[in-house]
């Protein structure tokens, strides 16, 4: 298998695992934790789980990980702690439909940074796909059913997708010197520092409700929610995100993970039982083919999606932070 055709395959499986965090997220608050303290634990578990990782792989690129300590905090500041923060702080505000629509604008960020900054312009094709996905996406979490705008939330979220859109682009930079592991284990570790600070402070509460939680009808301990949620929706999340984002950049990274709605709308119908609209299987529909569109432009005529050569990954002339 191709370095781009295993990193938009990475992609994929980053999406799908995300997409499971929404489940049993709402099982765990359901059982009356609160926001911050899902995901206090969530990211405290999770660096745990990944800085062990990290050490068996490579315990000496671990200790050297302070040398890039400025790319660390800003992916643990701003990538992790911040994408989540905000959006549970636009929630406050908004729908989670519109939310989430405004927090998925930031492919179109991410394209913008590439083309501004360095000069990687999209093809017609790239920039048709990444429409026509957004459309999808945006009728696959039904974003035009009525609702008032707040403004303190439109801000919120705002803010959550240009965290979301320094996700993918410090993703995508990772060097021989900092490989995704490595990055991802330090990162959440200041991350989790962060979310911890924000319950304290209570800006994000820390409340920790009920042992119990319920999932598709079934009764389950909490910890063992927080367990999938921690392994799976973060630990398998991130890890096959920045691994993805080192194969194929940026820019398709974040057009192929908009494939995170439909898993989640379809994985919302089996856990939760939540029914799936005829207006959101068309636009799952519009989601993968403006995606497979994006991709099909990747390499030609100076695409920002350029998939296999190091120049992707190699850090360019402007400063590490976006």
């Amino acid at each position: 298998m191709s370095r781009a055709r295993s990193g938009v395959w990475l992609t994929v499986a980053s999406g799908l695992a995300f997409a499971s965090s929404g489940p049993l997220a709402k099982a765990v608050l359901a059982a009356q934790w609160s926001p911050g303290a899902i995901l206090a634990v969530r990211l405290t578990g999770a660096a745990a789980v990944v800085l062990v990782v990290a050490a068996l792989a490579d315990l000496r690129e671990l200790r050297e990980s302070p040398r890039h300590v400025r790319t660390i905090a800003a992916f643990g500041v701003v990538a992790v702690a911040g994408v989540q923060a905000t959006f549970f702080l636009s929630l406050q505000h908004l729908q989670v439909g519109v939310a989430l629509m405004i927090q998925f604008l930031a492919p179109v960020v991410v394209i913008a940074w590439n083309w501004a900054v360095r000069g990687r312009r999209p093809s017609a094709r790239t920039l048709t796909g990444a429409a026509v996905a957004l459309a999808g996406a945006a009728l696959v979490i039904d974003v035009f059913q009525g609702s008032a705008l707040s403004a303190a939330g439109l801000g919120w979220a705002a803010l959550s997708m240009l965290c979301n859109a320094a996700f993918f682009l410090l993703s995508a930079r990772t060097s021989d010197s900092l490989s995704p592991v490595t990055l991802l284990g330090a990162g959440l570790g200041v991350a989790a520092l962060t979310a911890w600070a924000l319950g304290l402070a209570t800006i994000l509460p820390l409340r920790f409700g009920a042992a119990t939680a319920t999932l598709a009808d079934h009764s389950l301990p909490v910890w063992a929610a927080l367990a999938l949620l921690i392994g799976i929706s973060t630990v398998v999340a991130y890890l096959c995100g920045v691994a993805g984002a080192a194969r194929i950049g940026s820019t398709l990274m974040s057009l192929v993970l908009l494939s995170e709605v439909l898993f989640a709308v379809v994985l919302a119908r089996i856990l939760l039982g939540e029914q799936i609209a005829p207006v959101q299987m068309a636009g799952g529909v519009l989601l993968v083919g403006g995606i497979a569109l994006a991709r099909s432009s990747g390499g030609r005529g100076g695409s920002s999606v350029r998939t296999s050569t190091r120049s992707e990954q190699a850090p360019p002339a402007v400063p590490p932070v976006p």
